[in-house]
This record gives structure tokens, sequence and C-alpha cells, in this order.
């Protein structure tokens, strides 16, 4: 990991943890209704940190080569995964809240209003993070198709020398061959020459024996 995103790793670490245990702290204040709504803000301001630094962490990673980039936007997935766990148990204990008045008097038409714009923001920003998630898929699925690309070609690129050297190998045995029936033939030639010059020798001896002995 870069230094950069092992930054952005160790703050999105400490805000998740700090997020859940706000979460988890908000069931005590039963008996302060102004606390636990400061509270559930404040953990709703967090989640939106968190978010960003998410975000932030996707740039970074994108920016690296593929293998790296690959490793850290899985990591990234995880912790949009656990981001969003937390933020669908926010959700939960908002609307429980929103039920039971804690965000204002429920006869005020326009506190309604702000809290059901505050639910709306909170829908659409998921649907933003469903949507970061098909492009994230369809931007790793384009890395891997180019890798397999890349793959591809070299692996090309090896078959077409194999078969050059192939045809380098091939043309060379055919000349060795040639070589060889060659040198073949010129032995028998000389073997020939050999016999017929051992043959005229041998009659030319028989001859002069011959006229050696009867003259």
């Amino acid at each position: 990991m870069t230094s950069i995103f092992d930054g952005y790793d160790e703050e999105y670490r400490a805000l998740a943890s700090d997020i859940s245990k706000k979460i988890s702290d908000v069931a005590t204040y039963e008996q302060e209704p102004d606390k636990k709504k400061s509270s559930l803000l404040h953990i709703g301001d967090l989640l939106k940190q968190g978010n960003q630094l998410i975000q932030q962490m996707e740039l970074e990673a994108r920016s690296l080569d593929v293998a790296t980039r690959r490793e850290l936007s899985k990591k990234v997935e995880q912790y949009r995964k656990s981001l969003g766990s937390l933020n669908e148990d926010f959700k939960k204990i908002r609307e429980r809240e929103e039920r039971d008045g804690v965000f204002g008097n429920r006869s005020d038409p326009n506190e309604d209003q702000r809290n059901r714009m505050e639910l709306a923001t909170e829908r659409m920003r998921g649907s933003t993070d469903k949507l970061d998630a098909a492009r994230r898929t369809v931007a790793e699925t384009e890395d891997v198709a180019l890798s397999i690309t890349g793959e591809l070609a070299r692996n090309r690129e090896k078959i077409h020398a194999a078969h050059t050297k192939v045809k380098s190998v091939n043309e060379m045995a055919r000349q060795g061959a040639s070589i060889v029936g060659r040198m073949s033939a010129r032995d028998r030639r000389q073997k020939s020459a050999l016999m017929i010059a051992a043959g005229l020798i041998g009659v030319a001896i028989i001859v002069v024996i011959y006229f050696g002995i009867f003259r």
C-alpha cells in the first residue's frame, strides 16, 4: 500500500470503530432525548465522513498499477460493506426515534418535512452507493479484460516465435539431409572409381604376367 492509502486506511478504521461505539451508546440515552438526538446527528456526520474517506481511498487506488489497484479495491469494497452495515443500523435507530418523536414534535409539519427530507437524502445516498459499486464492478471488469487481452497478445507472440523456431529447425534439418545425401552419393562414386581402378590394375598385371611367361 502507499503512504497516502495507509493514512486513509488507518483513519477509516478508527472512524468505523468510533461510529460502531456511538451507535451502541444510543440505547443508553433513553432518559436523555436531547443527548440522544445530538448523538444521532453526530453519527450521521461521521457516516458521511466515512463515505468520503472510502471515496478518497478508491481514487488513490485507481491511480496505482493494475495489480496494486486490484488488491486495494478489494479492501475498499470490504470497508464499503462495513460502512453500509453501520449505516443500516443507524437508519433503523433513526427511523425508530423518528416514530417516537425524538427529533421534534410530530405535529410540527416543518419538522416532519425536514425529517422526511433527511430520510430521503439517506435513501438517495444508498442508491448512489449502489451505483458507485456497479461502476466499480464495470471498471474492475474492464481491468481484468485488459489484463487478459495483454496476456493473450503476449502468448500469441510466444507462439509465433515458437513457430518461427520450428520452421528454422525444419529448414536446418532439410539442409542437413541434403548435405548427407550429397556426401553419400560422392562416397558411392568414389567407391565405384576405386573398384574400376582396381579392376584395371588387375587386368594390367595379368597382361604383364601373361606376356612375361609366353613371350
